[in-house]
C-alpha cells in the first residue's frame, strides 16, 4: 500500500499535467480563431500587419509618387518660364531701339551737309558732293562766279581740299615731264603755301612726289607760279639737286628734300 503522502504527490502531478494540457488546448483554439478572422499570427515573426494604409510606403510605385510631385510644381515652373521669356523679349526690343538710335545719331554726326567740303581718299573716293548754287552763295557769301568755283567738284581721281583739287600720281616721270602731265590735266605741279596743305598731302600719300618747287636757272628756291617761298619744310636743303620732292612717308614738318630733276618719281598736281 502506498502511503498517503505519495498518493497526494501523484494526484498533484496528474492535476498539473491536465492543467498544462488544458492550457495548450486553449492556445490552440485561440490560434484557430485568429486564423479564421484573417489576423496575423504572432509566432515570433518580427513583422506585423499594418493597420494604417498610409504606412504602405512601398505600396505606391516611385514613378507615380515623383509624377505627383512634378505635377504639383509644374504651374510655378511654367509661370517662371513665361516671365523669363517676357523679360528677354523686352530686353531684345530695348537693344534694337538703342541700335537704331545709335545709327541715327551716327548718320547725323557724320552725314554730308550741303556744300560741305569732302576730303576724298585715293583708296575709296566717295561720291561727288552735289549742292545748289543758292546754298553755296549762302554759305560762302560769294557772287555767282565765286560760288560756282567754290561749289565745283573735282574730277574723278582728284582730291578736294580747301577748294583746290589735288592729284597724286601712280606713274613715275621726271620733274619736267611731271609738270607737263599736270598741265595736260588742266593744272600744274602742287604749290604748298601753308601748313594745312602740307599736312593734308603728307597724310594722303606714302611715296616721294615731285612738287612745284625748284631752283632751275637760279640759286633761290621758287614756286612755279613765282610766289615767294614763305614756309619751309626742309629735311636738309643743302643736298645737291635742283628740284624738290615731298617725302610723304616722313614727318610732315621735315619732309622736303632736294633731288636731281631727271629722276623718275611720282608727282602731285593741283588745279583750282
Amino acid at each position: 500500500m502506498e502511503s498517503k503522502k505519495e498518493v497526494e504527490v501523484e494526484l498533484k502531478e496528474i492535476a498539473t499535467v491536465e492543467e498544462d494540457k488544458e492550457k495548450e488546448n486553449k492556445e490552440k483554439e485561440d490560434k484557430e480563431k485568429k486564423e479564421t478572422k484573417g489576423e496575423a499570427v504572432d509566432e515570433g515573426n518580427v513583422y506585423s500587419s499594418l493597420t494604417d494604409p498610409s504606412e504602405h510606403v512601398y505600396g505606391v510605385p516611385s514613378s507615380a509618387r515623383s509624377y505627383t510631385v512634378n505635377k504639383d510644381a509644374s504651374p510655378d515652373i511654367h509661370r517662371k518660364v513665361r516671365v523669363y521669356r517676357i523679360i528677354s523679349l523686352v530686353l531684345f526690343v530695348i537693344c534694337v531701339l538703342l541700335m537704331i538710335t545709335v545709327l541715327v545719331l551716327f548718320m547725323k554726326l557724320t552725314g554730308t551737309q550741303p556744300c560741305q567740303v569732302v576730303e576724298e581718299t585715293d583708296r575709296s573716293p566717295p561720291e561727288q558732293l552735289e549742292c545748289s548754287l543758292e546754298k553755296c552763295q549762302q554759305v560762302y557769301q560769294q557772287p555767282i562766279e565765286g560760288a560756282q568755283r567754290l561749289c565745283s567738284n573735282c574730277a574723278k581721281g582728284w582730291l578736294k581740299f580747301e577748294n583746290t583739287c589735288y592729284f597724286l600720281s601712280q606713274n613715275r616721270l621726271t620733274w619736267q615731264k611731271s609738270r607737263e602731265e599736270c598741265q595736260r590735266k588742266g593744272g600744274d605741279l602742287a604749290v604748298i603755301t601753308n601748313e594745312r596743305v602740307q599736312m593734308y598731302l603728307s597724310r594722303q600719300g606714302n611715296l616721294h612726289y615731285w612738287i612745284g618747287l625748284s631752283r632751275v636757272g637760279t640759286n633761290e628756291w621758287t614756286w612755279i607760279n613765282n610766289t615767294v617761298l614763305t614756309v619751309r619744310y626742309w629735311e636738309d636743303d643743302s643736298s645737291t639737286g635742283e628740284c624738290a620732292i615731298l617725302a610723304a612717308n616722313e614727318s610732315p614738318e621735315r619732309s622736303w628734300r632736294p633731288s636731281h630733276c631727271k629722276l623718275y618719281l611720282q608727282y602731285i598736281c593741283q588745279k583750282m
